[in-house]
């Protein structure tokens, strides 16, 4: 069995994605609990803006997931091999579009996480 370099290059890059995806999960669940913890109408108000705030993060990371995705079905001529930093640079254009995507799109996705989960507190 032979390895090829661009397959462990491909590996890493896809660990990184991963610890990329891990890192904004903690976050997103760091805000939730804080937003859960706040008491009071002024707390409860501000709560409900933590709230709002993490269900665009999590459809941001949603859009991201689907932009990765549909890019990983692109083949790629070899004519403009940029190689690593090309694939660092693609990686944070596209947190980009999916940030962008989420802020301006009327997706959804945010509107009914906030629905659910504040129904609940």
């Amino acid at each position: 069995m032979e390895i090829d370099s661009s397959n462990m290059m491909q590996l890493g890059r896809m660990q990184q994605q991963q610890a990329g995806i891990r890192q904004q999960s903690n976050s997103l669940q760091a805000k939730a609990r804080s937003g859960k913890a706040a008491e009071g109408s002024a707390a409860n108000t501000s709560g409900k803006d933590k709230l709002r705030e993490t269900c665009s993060d999590f459809q941001a990371i949603f859009v991201k997931q689907m932009l990765d995705s549909m890019r990983k079905t692109v083949n790629k001529s070899g004519l403009l091999e940029g190689g690593q930093a090309e694939e660092i640079f693609e990686d944070m254009l596209y947190d980009e579009y999916a940030q962008s995507i989420s802020k301006n799109g009327d997706i959804g996705l945010d509107d009914m996480l906030y629905k659910q989960l504040s129904r609940r507190n």
